[in-house]
């Protein structure tokens, strides 16, 4: 028969009747293939996710059988070898290892097999087999400190039973040794795992006198005295009276730093005397720095056993606590510290101080003795040109505000204001080539966090997309930014901007995505949409999926118990704490900045609140007034709040060019209560963000 042709059987002799037959039977065939086919392929994606969870809830089931049945029909769906590292893994925790192996050598680039890998050297100590464990973290070091107790039983078996010279066991044996000492040292828990190792380690004549007092100071130092009573057993009558002075420090260290013992001032109790003031003078300078630093001064003086460095290192704890209380005799303290004790922390809270009190040519003189990389830092140079200017030289100051004018920034925008410059917005494109974003886009694990992101499991894409584009130069990051962009994951777009160094890319790094949602919110409490978009920008990049390691969630970071505060507040329903959902986190985590805002009547001192608690907001006024609010903003004591603070107010000026608005005054924000205030000419209102 030749293929095309009708058989023979049907030729120009077949009866009419049979021919229409066969005919009608063809003509149904032909539809209902037409029919079929263009529906198989429209849902030929969807079918497959459909399948693949369909596959994964029969895996966790047990469903074994129309688990294959299922995993066989995806073919090469990109999540496919997730079915397998799981299958491998369930298998595992059966106790068959048959199929881990080859799993993590075909699906090594996926980085679900890492969590493979791990269970495997886990089972693998359960049951005893550290020759396994041994090669697996040669060839896998990094497993070696995340699992340090397995590392170190499956090197202390392979000194004792692996195929390996004389000379190599015994290597290896004193690095288990040393790796235990230190570790025993440091108060970590002695397992039943590695009680071999601890058994050894006594036999060898341990601990000696140093490594006991080592891991006596780590529990005394934080209060554990039940661990130390066992371990102080074998100390003298003596050394035990230390450990009971010791612990009325940790009562009352004023009164007890007063009576210290003639014992701890000989050269033989130099460690536990160390440690004993070292943990007094601490905890004293939490309650009274100025207290502290006394009785540091009086020991200095009295313990010549004890090296002056040890008390020049004790003198910059105390000085910065004090300093970052706002305690004017910090500057004084600062200054006498060796040259060698200062630091970016100290050569800068010296010039905060001094902003403090207007004192300008402190502020001169300090930063003038700064490193150069600090010294050219925006933040510093932005300060000098202010003690310039109020210390009558005004042509260097508007050269200094000049050159700071063309970044883009907090110190930036200030300093443009100080001249009535524009402030530099623009966003430029992002020039990359689109055969490079079609070659990220093809890569493997590219296309698997692409549907986890279709799948709604965000967390799996981000870690699939870094782990693709791990080790790449900022040529390929900047074509990850605009793929990400095409995909609209907007909190990657952010993260691959700043990676590519693309920093002028406002467009991408500052989206106003949810823009319904900031807009109800904004109505609903009076903040402006620039202001909720900056702190959403700022606590999560946009990541509605975000979860801090304390346990803030969402757009605005917020923690469970205030939500649940808020919500009742706004006589919310039962579904109020879906904080990954961005309608609700935007409502909740608004109304909560409304609130502090309206407590502080300042937008600044709100961000302040929002990220370090209203409380410390309260307790930084009292020390200090926000009667010159950028002075008082520089003084936030915690590095992270001042920083975000900062961010905040500059995202605003990026946010209100963004709804392509004339930027109001970042200074007129920072005073808060102003009505109106003229800049560069032009009148802004509204600047209360109202």
């Amino acid at each position: 028969m030749v293929k095309g042709k009708l058989p023979a059987t049907l030729d120009a002799e077949t009866s009419d009747s049979q021919l229409g037959s066969f005919m009608r039977v063809l003509f149904i065939t032909i539809a209902l293939l037409l029919l079929w086919v263009p529906a198989l392929q429209a849902a030929s994606i969807e079918q497959q996710r459909d399948w693949f969870k369909q596959a994964r809830s029969a895996l966790n089931s047990d469903q074994i059988k129309h688990f294959h049945v299922l995993k066989d029909k995806l073919g090469d769906y990109a999540l496919t070898p997730y079915l397998d590292i799981w299958y491998a893994g369930k298998l595992l925790r059966k106790g068959d290892e048959h199929l881990v192996a080859d799993t993590l050598i075909a699906y090594a680039a996926v980085p679900e097999s890492i969590d493979l890998r791990n269970d495997w050297l886990k089972y693998m100590a359960k049951k005893g087999n550290w020759a396994g464990a041994h090669r697996l973290i040669e060839a896998s070091p990094a497993l070696a400190s995340k699992f340090p107790e397995i590392a170190m039983m499956a090197l202390w078996r392979a000194s004792q039973y692996a195929d390996i010279s004389s000379q190599q066991k015994v290597i290896f044996a004193q690095t288990v040794m040393e790796k235990f000492s230190s570790r025993w040292q440091q108060g970590k828990p002695i397992t039943a795992l590695i009680n071999p190792i601890y058994t050894a380690w006594v036999k060898q004549g341990h601990p000696n006198d140093m490594e006991r007092w080592s891991r006596i100071i780590s529990f005394a130092s934080k209060g554990h005295w039940q661990k130390t009573a066992a371990l102080s057993q074998s100390l003298s009558k003596q050394q035990r009276q230390w450990l009971k002075y010791w612990r009325s420090i940790q009562k009352n260290p004023e009164k007890a730093l007063q009576a210290w013992p003639e014992s701890l001032s000989s050269v033989e109790s130099v460690r536990p005397a160390s440690a004993i003031i070292s943990d007094g003078i601490k905890r004293l300078s939490r309650q009274d720095p100025a207290k502290a630093w006394s009785e540091l001064q009086g020991l200095k003086s009295s313990q010549k056993q004890i090296a002056p460095d040890f008390f020049s290192t004790l003198e910059r704890s105390v000085a910065l606590r004090a300093a970052r209380r706002h305690q004017q005799i910090a500057s004084k303290w600062l200054a006498a510290l060796p040259s060698s004790f200062h630091n970016e922390d100290t050569r800068g809270w010296q010039v905060r101080l001094a902003i403090i009190v207007q004192d300008w040519p402190q502020t001169l003189a300090v930063i003038g003795d700064m490193p150069i990389e600090q010294r050219q830092q925006d933040r510093w140079m932005y300060w000098k040109a202010q003690a310039m200017a109020a210390s009558g030289n005004l042509k260097d100051a508007d050269q200094q505000f000049r050159t700071l004018a063309e970044g883009r920034g907090y110190y930036n925008f200030l300093s443009a204001e100080k001249l009535a410059l524009p402030f530099k917005l623009a966003s430029p494109e992002i020039v990359v080539a689109d055969t490079l974003v079609a070659e990220i886009d093809q890569i493997p694990g590219i296309q698997r966090a692409s549907e986890w992101l279709a799948l709604n499991s965000q967390n799996k894409a981000i870690r699939e997309w870094h782990f693709a584009l791990r080790g790449f130069d900022t040529i390929h990051w900047k074509a990850a930014t605009v793929l990400a962009s095409r995909w609209g994951w907007q909190d990657q777009v952010i993260r691959a901007a700043f990676k590519a160094k693309e920093m002028d890319a406002l467009t991408e790094r500052f989206p106003m995505t949810y823009a319904k949602q900031v807009k109800q919110a904004a109505h609903a409490t009076g903040l402006s949409e620039a202001a909720i978009w900056s702190i959403i920008r700022q606590e999560s990049a946009f990541n509605a999926y975000a979860r801090s390691y304390v346990g803030a969630k969402g757009l605005m970071q917020l923690m469970p118990a205030t939500a649940r505060q808020v919500a009742r507040k706004l006589k919310m329903g039962k579904g109020a704490l879906k904080l990954f959902s961005p309608a609700t986190n935007i409502r909740l985590g608004s109304s909560y900045l409304a609130g502090i805002k309206e407590r502080f009547g300042n937008l600044a001192l709100a961000a302040a609140g929002y990220n370090a608690g209203p409380y410390r907001v309260s307790t930084w006024l009292e020390r200090v007034p926000f009667d010159a609010p950028e002075a008082w903003v520089e003084a936030i004591p915690f590095n992270e709040t001042r920083r975000y603070v900062q961010q905040v107010m500059a995202f605003m000026t990026v946010y209100e060019w963004r709804q392509q608005k004339e930027p109001s005054s970042l200074v007129a924000r920072l005073h808060a209560k102003v009505e109106e205030v003229s800049l560069n000419g032009i009148q802004v209102h509204d600047v209360e963000l109202r």
